[in-house]
């Protein structure tokens, strides 16, 4: 134990030379530091009305032609201009002096063709996205106007959906928080931890220093143990920094502590792993290259189980489970107890 804790402790000094490491670590605060921001960008992309609250100004719509959507887009949250023609409206969009150009189809609502609506966005992505959720509902209102119009052609009663008056209906924050968002800050470290043993003892390898530490009276098993160790160790407490700082930006996380003892189960299963496919191949690239697969296919399979560790963790920060998640958390625990069996086999030739 004494020479495990003496190659732990100096492995433990040699991670800040590490600079992969260091990297992914600064990534990682900035990504916790800021959360609530990243979370209103990342927001936006997914559901451009997660930001309808922000939206406080109206956007100046450029309308060109007559027709029916012109009197939905007029009772719509935007200002409207109007332009005889197309080239003027677009020569004072290209000027900025108005956010966005609709076209009003000439087809109507009782016609057979296929309306088709013209509409010119910036190329800003906020700005875009922030037109685009002003024009959404008269857009949406329109459409529903003119179904309701053509229905009775289609000869029988379509099945009415009605998803936003669920109850059950998730808001996009939450899910982005607590179902991206933390379990990316979570399982991040774990998969740098099963990346940085290889570097470790793939390094020692290729340097051909492994001979000069296994004829010092200390064994390989020891030295397995040591690197181990530390690269399971880094894993809490990153997370449990990535944690608080997400806790500083606002959001609530629960069950710190049970999470904390999940994912370091998690790490101990992924650096095994790590340190199995570094002893067998002792070439960075190519063992490198094998985790990665291993880390698809794990990563894939945990999508297959409710219980998988990303929807645990999920369940866990939002609050939707408590203590009574140990027994879901217990079978990974087991799992972990041959990996390391298996690795006490090892021996150099």
């Amino acid at each position: 134990m004494g020479n495990t804790m003496i190659i732990a402790k100096k492995e433990m000094g040699s991670l800040l030379h590490e600079k992969t490491l260091v990297l992914a670590i600064i990534v990682q605060l900035l990504i916790a530091s800021f959360s609530s921001l990243l979370v209103i960008g990342l927001a936006s992309f997914f559901d451009p009305s997660a930001l309808g609250k922000y939206d406080g100004q109206k956007a100046k719509v450029g309308i060109v032609g007559e027709g029916e959507l012109k009197q939905f887009i007029e009772k719509g949250s935007v200002k409207p201009y109007y332009y005889q023609d197309i080239n003027s409206a677009l020569s004072d969009f290209n000027k900025n002096k108005i956010d966005a150009v609709v076209v009003i189809p000439s087809q109507e609502s009782g016609g057979n063709e296929i309306i088709q609506v013209i509409i010119y966005l910036p190329k800003s992505d906020i700005k875009g996205t922030l037109v685009t959720l002003q024009l959404k509902k008269p857009l949406e209102d329109y459409e529903t106007f003119v179904r309701d119009v053509r229905s009775p052609r289609i000869g029988f009663e379509p099945v009415r959906l009605h998803v936003e008056s669920l109850p059950q209906k998730t808001s996009t924050y939450f899910e982005f928080i607590y179902g991206i968002l933390i379990p990316l800050l979570v399982f991040t470290p774990v998969f740098i931890s099963g990346g940085l043993i290889i570097d470790m003892f793939t390094e020692e390898f290729e340097r051909k220093t492994m001979e000069l530490l296994l004829v010092s009276p200390v064994s390989f098993q020891e030295i397995l143990n040591g690197k181990m160790l530390t690269a399971v160790l880094i894993v809490p407490m990153q997370v449990l920094l990535w944690l608080m700082l997400v806790r500083l930006n606002g959001v609530v996380v629960y069950n710190i502590g049970i999470i904390l003892l999940l994912i370091s189960i998690i790490a101990v299963i992924i650096v095994l792993i790590g340190a199995v496919v570094a002893v067998k191949y002792r070439e960075r690239a190519i063992s490198q290259y094998m985790y990665s697969l291993i880390l698809i296919l794990l990563f894939l399979l945990g999508y297959l189980f409710a219980d998988s560790p990303f929807n645990i963790v999920t369940r866990l920060s939002s609050g939707a489970a408590g203590i009574e998640a140990l027994v879901n958390v217990a079978p990974y625990a087991a799992l972990a107890l041959p990996f390391y069996i298996y690795t006490r086999r090892f021996q150099l030739s």
